[in-house]
């Protein structure tokens, strides 16, 4: 029997569908006007309409227009005037956040049959990451990209631009409602169990898929866990923000390889990093245990204290945040033990993100499945209706008494910032201990009222 012979296609340009488009992937043609060699041609004759001014932006930004088969994976130079309906959300340890609306969208295809454009994501409101940090190197952190991007888990990140008052340049990427623990002040005593365990899954899963690409985040926290969701949480998306970790240009490394200085919020940096060794993968799982603590108590670890160079010994020396007592009924005891693991001082004690992964996954299917055939299971449904036998009365007498232990110290920080590291004090620690000399990592008072909220204030209703 013979073989059918696929058909050789053609486009008014004269590619074919025998043509290659790069090394691996062949030409793609389809009738509606689409080929790839013609975008591929169609934007490096653009490329004399744009520069970033950088070059080494604009080389990455190029090579992916003309590398990359799929729409998905191209960044692109997106001019500030093209912007509309500019909104502040937030400010951040390198820069600040705002939302947009882009015109016209973001062009996907060359359309031969209309010679023009095809647009995506028209009308699309979009994050515009400002960065206000000039020892960031955007290019490196496109280079990261490059290898995520469009992956399950991990937020999407479309181009470039810049800001022309300011001269910073700007990550634009997709647009999400909240973060973490904004969302948790805002649904905390609805949560029931089986979301807890999905937006664990899906934070973990964004983390194992970092971890196969050997990356590390470095800077892993409930902040850069971001959300989309509807109010009856029918359907909620969560993925990681890769945020702006692993500056090189910010760690001092000496002849030991030791760090004087790194970046990051202290309540989630590893023990093994505030003592000034390498950021490894196992302190990513460490960060893991501050976002499962904030999942079931809605506070983020150690709220109520300064994170100086007091609370990095604590650490040091093994004192981790505490549970309210009055909410351990409503947590598992396998949870929390899980939590503490992520938090052990020997790095090589924690789970992997690969653990973690499976570990949620076979939870989450046994939820959607109502099977209540072990332990973990059975803990679980005892905490979901420790949890719903709550009266309101009890829940406003229990919030009052965690409002007032969980205050916001003046002097915390959940932004990424540079701290010295133990090692990079260490001839300096006894005479910060004696007050002869001043901390260091202590926030001052003209930044401790930008750098977090007074309060955190959780919805009851």
């Amino acid at each position: 029997m013979s073989q059918e012979i696929e058909k050789i296609v053609y486009c008014p340009a004269g590619h074919s569908s025998n043509d290659f488009f790069n090394s691996d992937d062949q030409n793609l043609i389809y009738s509606w006007g689409n080929c790839s060699l013609c975008t591929q041609e169609h934007f490096i004759q653009e490329f004399k309409n744009w520069s970033s001014e950088n070059a080494n932006i604009d080389k990455i930004i190029r090579e992916s227009q003309i590398k990359s088969l799929s729409p998905y994976a191209k960044f692109y130079w997106i001019p500030y005037d093209n912007f509309q309906n500019i909104e502040h959300i937030s400010d951040g340890g390198y820069g600040s956040v705002h939302s947009a609306k882009l015109k016209g969208g973001i062009k996907q295809n060359w359309n031969f049959i209309k010679q023009d454009w095809d647009y995506r994501l028209i009308d699309k409101k979009f994050a515009l990451k400002e960065i206000k940090d000039s020892r960031y190197d955007i290019a490196e952190f496109l280079e990261m990209i490059k290898t995520v991007n469009s992956t399950e888990f991990i937020a999407t990140y479309y181009g470039i631009s810049k800001n022309p008052f300011t001269q910073n340049y700007i990550i634009v990427m997709e647009l999400f409602d909240y973060d973490l623990h904004k969302f948790l002040t805002k649904t905390f005593w609805d949560l029931k169990w089986k979301l807890k365990i999905n937006i664990l899954f899906s934070i973990a899963s964004g983390l194992e898929s970092l971890h196969e690409k050997n990356f590390e985040h470095c800077d892993f926290h409930g902040g850069n866990s971001l959300m989309n969701y509807n109010f009856d949480f029918s359907d909620t998306e969560v993925v990681i923000d890769l945020g702006l970790c692993k500056l090189e240009s910010d760690l001092i490394l000496n002849s030991n390889k030791k760090n004087n200085k790194i970046n990051g919020s202290i309540p989630y940096i590893p023990p093994e990093v505030l003592r000034g060794n390498e950021f490894t993968r196992e302190g990513d799982i460490y960060s893991f245990g501050g976002i499962m603590y904030e999942m079931v108590t809605a506070q983020r670890p150690f709220a109520n204290q300064a994170h100086d160079t007091y609370l990095m010994m604590d650490i040091c020396n093994g004192v981790r945040p505490k549970v309210p007592d009055f909410m351990l009924n409503w947590i598992p005891e396998w949870y929390l033990d899980l939590m503490y693991r992520c938090w052990s001082d020997d790095p090589s004690e924690r789970p992997t993100s690969d653990e973690l992964v499976h570990l949620f996954f076979d939870v989450l299917d046994k939820l959607y499945d109502n099977i209540v055939d072990n332990n973990v299971m059975r803990q679980l449904k005892i905490a979901d209706e420790n949890q719903k036998n709550t009266s309101k009365s009890q829940k406003k007498e229990w919030l009052e008494l965690f409002s007032y232990s969980s205050k916001i110290h003046p002097q915390s920080c959940y932004i990424s910032r540079s701290i010295h590291t133990l090692y990079g004090l260490h001839d300096f620690l006894e005479e910060i201990k004696s007050g002869k000399s001043s901390d260091p990592n202590i926030l001052k008072s003209n930044e401790s009222s930008t750098l977090n909220p007074n309060f955190d204030c959780i919805d009851l209703d």
